[in-house]
C-alpha cells in the first residue's frame, strides 16, 4: 500500500510538471514585448507599461520601468531588441 500510495503521487507530481511545461507565457495585449525590457521576466496581464516607438513596452516591476526611463536611446534599444 505505501509503495502505490508513493507512486501514486509521484506520477500525479509528473502529470503536474508535464501540463505547466506545455504552457506558452501570453504577454499582455498590444504590448511590443513578452518579457521585461529590463530583466526578461516574464510579464503578467497587469504588467507595468511605457510608450516606446509608437507603442507600449511592458515591465515586471515598477523599479525596472523606472531603470528603463533612465536609460538613453541607445540602452534603451539594446534592452528592448534583448528582451522581447
Amino acid at each position: 500500500m505505501k509503495n502505490l500510495t508513493r507512486s501514486l503521487v509521484a506520477f500525479l507530481a509528473l502529470l503536474a510538471v508535464a501540463g505547466c511545461a506545455g504552457q506558452k507565457q501570453v504577454a499582455a495585449p498590444g504590448l511590443l514585448n513578452s518579457k521585461c525590457a529590463v530583466s526578461g521576466d516574464a510579464l503578467g496581464a497587469d504588467a507595468v507599461t511605457a510608450d516606446y516607438m509608437g507603442g507600449k513596452v511592458g515591465f515586471c516591476c515598477d523599479k525596472c520601468a523606472a531603470k528603463f526611463a533612465a536609460m538613453d536611446e541607445a540602452g534603451k534599444k539594446t534592452a528592448f531588441d534583448k528582451n522581447k
